[in-house]
């Protein structure tokens, strides 16, 4: 299995409700760029499991639309910035159907969420629109790469 794990693109200032925050529109751009990433490198998410909140929702478009392609998607309660990481974990175990599966979260949940899924990683910080990618072979996790967003 290969997870790519992903932190929304760039969104508004906090605002009274955090789950209501917009991209900005270089968020926006930013997240396209990085779903034109993803198709020039052949990746074809199986699945996209995205958060409630809007900014993530927002990325998720961006990112299908530079795919070109719409995987199936899951909107998770779980993925938001202090969701539920062992849920998380667990329903990634549930599902071995799945080759590749794009995830869009926020900080601190992607950070924590690597950790756990790649024993003794260190937690790191996810600059916006930044995908890591984890392979998952005979139970074995591993970081292949670290992608920040191609945009300027």
């Amino acid at each position: 299995m290969q997870i790519l794990v992903m932190r929304h693109g760039e969104a508004e200032p906090q605002i009274a409700r955090d789950a209501e925050r917009r991209l900005t529109e270089y968020g926006q751009h930013q997240a396209l760029a990085q779903g034109q990433w993803l198709k020039s490198q052949g990746w074809q998410p199986d699945a996209l499991w995205v958060s409630t909140y809007l900014r993530a929702q927002q990325t998720a478009d961006q990112v299908v639309a530079g795919l070109g392609l719409a995987p199936p998607r899951l909107v998770l309660p779980e993925l938001v910035p202090a969701g539920d990481i062992e849920a998380v974990a667990d329903l990634l175990a549930g599902s071995p159907e799945l080759k590749r599966v794009l995830i869009v979260s926020h900080m601190p949940l992607v950070s924590y969420l690597v950790e756990r899924l790649v024993p003794g990683e260190m937690p790191m910080a996810f600059a916006t629109a930044q995908i890591v990618v984890i392979d998952i072979e005979d139970g074995k996790a591993s970081i292949s790469l670290r992608q920040f967003s191609s945009v300027d």
